[in-house]
Formats: C-alpha cells, structure tokens, sequence
C-alpha cells in the first residue's frame, strides 16, 4: 500500500471563452460561459447573492445606495472570477487586460460611493480623510447597518 496511489486527479487547462457581461455573471456564478454548467435546473429569477430590494423602502437614498452597491458588487465578482482564472494563467494577455480595465471601474465605482455616501473600504476612508478635516474623516458610522434593515 505504501507505493499505491489512491487517485491521481486531471484537471484541463481552462480555454479563454466567451465571457457574460457583469449583472449575468453574477446571477450565473461566473464571468465564463464556458464554465457555466448547473448541477441542477433552477430557477434563473431574483438577484443571486444580493440582499438589494429588501430593505427598509422609507429611506428615500435606499433604492440608490441599492442599486449602486448591485455595480460593485457586480465589478468586485468579475475582477475575483478574472483573478481566479490569471492564478492559473497568468500569461493571457487578454485576461490580464480585462482585469486591470475592471480594477479601475471598481476603483472608481467605490470612490463614487464613499463620496456620495459613506466609505465601503480603508481605501476609501483614506480619501475621506484627505478630503474631510480633523475627526470628521472617521466616517464608519454615517452608513445604515445591515442588521438595521438596510442592504449596504
């Protein structure tokens, strides 16, 4: 038993594809079409891994927050999904493209936010703090908590 292998697992290299645009791979699970294949049929209706839309309707900036946080929710899968893929391939020039591209939306995505509302990230406190003076810059607390019924 000691020379026996148990299993010895094969794995293809996965090939570039087609890829869903940002709301369709995050409903699907993944950036490649390729790779979207379900263990069981479902049911495609509702927001997959958002609570947005079910929160507390009678703050009039909810629906705004809502929407905004789906864009970066939507840009921080992509950029994971592409992350994942360039662990493995970290030649593709194309991929490495499409995520520097997507870096910067999700850059910016969260510093229109913080500025908008409050900061979701450090980094975005740090802007805060560059751009607000003395204590003010500590803003943690300016955004609802999830466990107050709010989605962000």
């Amino acid at each position: 038993m000691d020379m026996q292998h148990l299993a010895i697992a094969s794995i293809p290299m996965q090939p570039w594809g087609q890829l869903y645009d940002a709301p369709t791979a995050l409903k699907k699970g993944t950036v490649f079409q390729d790779l979207d294949m379900p263990f069981f049929a479902a049911d495609d209706g509702g927001r997959a891994g958002c609570c947005c839309g079910t929160s507390d309707t009678t703050d009039p900036g909810q629906k705004e927050r809502e929407e905004r946080m789906l864009e970066i929710y939507q840009i921080c899968f992509i950029v994971d999904d592409l992350r994942l893929y360039l662990d493995t391939h970290p030649q593709d020039v194309q991929a490495r493209g499409l995520l520097k591209e997507n870096l910067l939306k999700r850059k910016q995505l969260l510093a229109d936010f913080a500025q908008r509302f409050y900061p979701l990230t450090m980094d975005c406190m740090a802007q805060a703090c560059q751009t607000r003076a003395g204590e003010d810059c500590y803003c943690w607390q300016e955004g609802p908590m999830p466990w107050e019924g709010a989605c962000v």
